[in-house]
């Protein structure tokens, strides 16, 4: 009795499955990249903070997508102190000069000035996480879509 194994087809099967991972790779990022534009763009449009110079909602950045043999990821964040100030909000707290004597602001009618100032906090606004919340559905079924057609 004699046994022969043919592994060419083996061999080629495992290609296929390489190319066919590599391009399931690349669907998944494609599929990542939309779903952080779609997330940045919301937040920048929808906030509560009132904006002056469009700072904060310019510092709202997604990240480059990260693909490892695990999957891919990717992050929405921002570059801006003040705007993570906006996202959790502050506590209240006492503000006073760092290089001159007393603190001026503009007022109606000339300046305002004072040695310290007891600032109320500022109001948490999730704009990101609200983002995310909002777009979750989309997101969930554009991934859905790409496992789907594999």
């Amino acid at each position: 009795m004699s046994l022969h194994i043919d592994t060419r087809q083996a061999r080629i099967v495992a290609g296929q499955l390489r190319n066919l991972n590599g391009q399931m790779k690349r669907d998944l990022k494609q599929a990542m990249q939309i779903s952080l534009r779609d997330v940045q763009e919301r937040a920048r449009a929808h906030h509560r903070f009132t904006t002056r110079t469009g700072e904060a909602e310019r510092s709202i950045e997604a990240s480059p997508v990260q693909v490892t043999a695990t999957g891919v990821s990717g992050e929405v964040g921002t570059t801006r102190l003040i705007t993570i100030y906006l996202h959790e909000g502050t506590r209240p707290h006492t503000i006073v000069p760092r290089r001159k004597l007393a603190l001026r602001w503009p007022t109606g009618s000339g300046f305002a000035f004072a040695r310290r100032v007891q600032h109320p906090g500022t109001a948490e606004d999730p704009f990101i996480y609200d983002a995310l919340e909002a777009e979750e559905t989309a997101i969930v079924s554009r991934f859905d879509h790409v496992i789907r057609n594999w």
